[in-house]
């Protein structure tokens, strides 16, 4: 995979001819970049903030292999999700790992192993070609039992008396989902796509009833380019229908309606690689075999616990999503219900993840019971409301951001006339992917003679930068050892952040300390990491004593939204 540094230059990208220009630098944008890239088309992907900064890097970080919808019948989106689970399984291994999820049972009815069982081996059965091309450490096995023993023992208080064990699945699991969105830009970059982040649409060029470009505003500058291309692809995720409403005065029928999808982090680990799903108060109102209510998870990541999710309808603009302590406060007591023994404090919070998802329809949703969204949105503009070279993409869970992308580039083809290379997105290694095998490459990275770095700062530059690690590795040995070491407190390298301006197109501390290193992806970093980290990025993008103090108070006052605490 080429190389290629992200490079910002509006300038430039405004000189030419796009076949298509992707609004919206999230998972769902990258995916597509990639897809239209990987198939010969000319490529521009604008984002109005930093790639990846609001939902596509803050939700559950699970990729769903559809085994909930066999409780709708929905057969298709189960072939679907394990068909694109598995796609990420093997173009991104170091990204993406299996994940078992042990449910308890109880009893001999609905609830029981029996029950659980039969539908476990269903599914399996109907994916059963999902490991095809999967590295060993990223096969996803078959479902499995564990005694009541043995679920105690992973599981400490868990006593109902009717607990006769636990059922066993497998989904996938993100390591950094930021990163994952990044990689898909990469990858698009290295087939000759221009993009920019801080690249805002302010509003689309027409010509007649034909959409032929957009205008952009640079956010570091003021200044403002036009951006031509045969077709435009709005990717704008809960901001896309807001954009056609107020640029074009085109409405979206039926209305998109958006949920709250919120998780938390907590601080405390079971020593167990399994994750637990607990039966919650809420049902699923769209569930044909109803257990008794949906489904919370607590999961194992990195070394922390991630709980959720809970949903609430949201109609505000996106950029005003929040959450309040009593929100918290009534979702931790639900997790206390489902399971007594955790004596969850709200205070164990380092971290809330929460973003817009599309969801069922505002007036499908009752109390007590939710209907989710099924289908990313696709709409051809010339269609719907006859503007032309403009088409709407709006996705669902990020699982399925790829195979969107393959439809949505489907739709282009036909637009502009030209035929594409076949699509094999599905298959390609994504940018540092391609790896014989991932548990291999992190074995040999911990013990390589060149380097003195903790044995934890490799293992996770091998997971967030895959066969390309050894390229943050030449910056720390270069420049006389410079950049040598971690940041205080952290098992981040110092030469990540420079690495992340360099060549991943870091403009500011929040791009640099959220998405891309682990600098606050589960908790705070100490002040003495930040202001490091403020001081690198001053002498890489010279900035000046004032410019310093505004990047870190962003960050603290991001820190106080995502109520980020201190470890």
């Amino acid at each position: 995979m080429n190389s290629t540094p992200l490079q910002r230059n509006l300038s430039e990208t405004a000189s030419r001819i796009y076949d298509l220009i992707v609004v919206g630098g999230g998972i769902f944008g990258a995916c597509a970049a990639w897809e239209a890239a990987s198939r010969g088309l000319s490529v521009a992907l604008l984002e109005q903030g930093d790639f990846s900064h609001a939902t596509s890097a803050n939700h559950f970080k699970m990729v769903h292999g559809g085994i909930r919808y066999l409780q709708h019948g929905d057969l298709p989106r189960i072939y679907k999700s394990s068909r694109e689970r598995s796609a990420m399984l093997r173009i991104c291994p170091h990204l993406v790992q299996p994940l078992p999820i042990v449910i308890p049972t109880y009893g001999r009815g609905v609830k029981g192993k029996l029950f659980l069982g039969l539908g476990m081996y269903i599914y399996d059965l109907l994916t059963c070609r999902r490991n095809k091309g999967l590295q060993k450490s990223r096969k996803v096995p078959w479902s499995s039992f564990l005694s009541r023993k043995t679920l105690q023992k992973h599981f400490p208080g868990m006593d109902d008396s009717a607990l006769t064990g636990g059922a066993v699945f497998y989904d996938g699991q993100m390591y950094n989902a930021p990163r994952l969105a990044l990689a898909f830009i990469r990858s698009a970059v290295g087939r000759g796509a221009k993009v920019a982040n801080y690249a805002e649409v302010t509003d689309f060029i027409l010509e007649g009833r034909r959409v032929s470009g957009v205008l952009v505003r640079d956010h570091f500058t003021g200044e403002v380019y036009e951006v031509h291309s045969r077709v435009v692809l709005n990717t704008a995720g809960p901001w896309a229908h807001r954009l056609l409403a107020e640029k074009l005065q085109v409405k979206l029928m039926p209305q998109p309606t958006f949920s709250r999808d919120l998780a938390f982090v907590i601080k405390r680990r079971f020593n167990s690689p399994y994750g637990l799903a607990l039966l919650s108060g809420s049902k699923d109102a769209d569930s044909v075999l109803d257990r008794g209510g949906r489904h919370l998870f607590l999961v194992p990541w990195r070394e922390y616990t991630l709980v959720g999710v809970w949903h609430k309808i949201f109609t505000s603009r996106p950029e005003a999503v929040s959450v309040s302590r009593g929100e918290l406060e009534e979702y931790v007591a639900e997790v206390n219900r489902a399971y007594p023994a955790l004596h969850l404090s709200v205070d164990e919070i380092s971290t809330v993840n929460m973003g817009l998802t599309l969801f069922g329809e505002e007036d499908a949703q009752q109390s007590g019971k939710l209907s989710f969204g099924k289908r990313s949105r696709i709409v051809d503009h010339e269609k719907e409301h006859d503007v032309a070279g403009l088409l709407t993409s709006i996705g669902v869970r990020a699982t399925m951001a790829r195979g969107v992308a393959e439809k949505v580039v489907g739709v282009v083809s036909k637009q502009i006339d030209k035929v594409l290379l076949p699509s094999r997105t599905d298959t390609l290694p994504l940018f540092g992917g391609d790896v014989e095998d991932i548990k291999n490459l992190e074995d040999r990275a911990v013990v390589e003679p060149a380097h003195d770095l903790p044995r934890q700062s490799i293992i996770s530059l091998v997971r967030n930068h895959g066969s390309r690690y050894r390229d943050v590795l030449d910056i720390v040995l270069g420049r006389h050892g410079k950049f040598s070491g971690t940041l205080p407190g952290s098992s981040v390298t110092r030469a990540e952040v420079v690495y992340s301006i360099r060549e991943e197109m870091a403009m500011k501390l929040s791009d640099i300390v959220f998405r891309r290193t682990e600098l606050a992806t589960g908790s705070k970093p100490d002040r003495a990491a930040l202001e490091e980290c403020a001081a690198i990025a001053a002498e890489e993008l010279n900035w000046d004593r004032e410019r310093v103090r505004k990047e870190l108070d962003e960050v603290d006052a991001l820190c106080a939204k995502f109520k980020i605490t201190e470890t």
